[in-house]
């Protein structure tokens, strides 16, 4: 119990990395604001919360967009008080696999990784910090992704749209040190989310690919990733902030 009394935000909670956080948060003593743009997710994660002892409230926002962003923490500070932490999972996925050429300013790729994978961190981040200063403390968890550092040959927009959360992350840590919120940036290695597994099951010799350039021979679960996300917002980490933590099974090693 970690966490006791802690209130916790996570986007895109309804699967994957989001859900396995949501959990182990609630698992520490958390009240977990579950967003989700599918509200059936969000909601079937909030009752998991919920059964494992701890309150849960599911919304359905769209961290692309300021305003729903807004309303997500008007009710999470209504409903439970505070905010102590923000956990920004939410992305846009896109297995296309276009070159970059191919692709169009203003098409679905572009749009969506601009808006949810980078803007939505901006808008989460802006929109719950004035209640961590006015609380004098907190902690926020950027998610950002091994693209971050090497890049993704047909992902290329995803690529620099993730590169960019270790830099603001690292920019607002250092403005935000003074009021007591520490700020820090996790960048999963390939995670055997229900996207991922979906995707390689097409292509078994990526799948193969992928593993092969793993030192640990096997794809990161969820709760990888998870258990690092509570290791940051508890107090074992209290003199963390500003960092960069790869959790990747080796992979940014090669």
């Amino acid at each position: 119990m970690r966490l006791k009394d802690k209130v916790a935000i996570v986007t895109g909670a309804g699967a994957g990395i989001g859900r396995a956080t949501a959990h182990a948060l609630g698992r520490e003593g958390a009240s977990v604001v579950v967003d989700d743009i599918d509200l059936d997710g969000a909601e079937r994660t909030a009752d998991e919360v919920r059964k494992l002892g701890a309150k849960a409230l599911a919304i359905k926002a769209d961290v692309s967009k300021v305003g729903e962003v807004k309303q997500m923490v008007e009710r999470a500070v209504a409903e439970f008080g505070r905010v102590d932490i923000l956990v920004n999972n939410a992305a846009y996925l896109d297995f296309s696999f276009k070159l970059f050429h191919e692709t169009e300013a203003g098409d679905a790729e572009w749009e969506g990784n601009i808006n949810t994978t980078l803007k939505g961190v901006l808008h989460c981040c802006r929109a719950v910090i004035p209640h961590m200063i006015e609380q004098r403390g907190g902690r926020i968890i950027n998610i950002a992704s091994g693209a971050a550092k090497g890049g993704i040959e047909r992902m290329a927009i995803y690529a620099a749209c993730k590169g960019a959360v270790p830099s603001f992350s690292r920019a607002i840590a250092t403005e935000l040190a003074p009021h007591g919120i520490l700020v820090n940036c996790i960048s999963p290695g390939n995670t055997a989310t229900e996207h991922l597994l979906h995707f390689v099951e097409t292509l078994p010799d990526l799948f193969k690919q992928f593993q092969a350039g793993i030192p640990l021979q096997r794809l990161g679960e969820p709760e990888d990733i998870a258990d690092m996300v509570v290791f940051l917002v508890s107090d074992e980490s209290k003199y963390i902030t500003g960092q960069h933590f790869s959790v990747d099974g080796g992979a940014s090693m090669t």
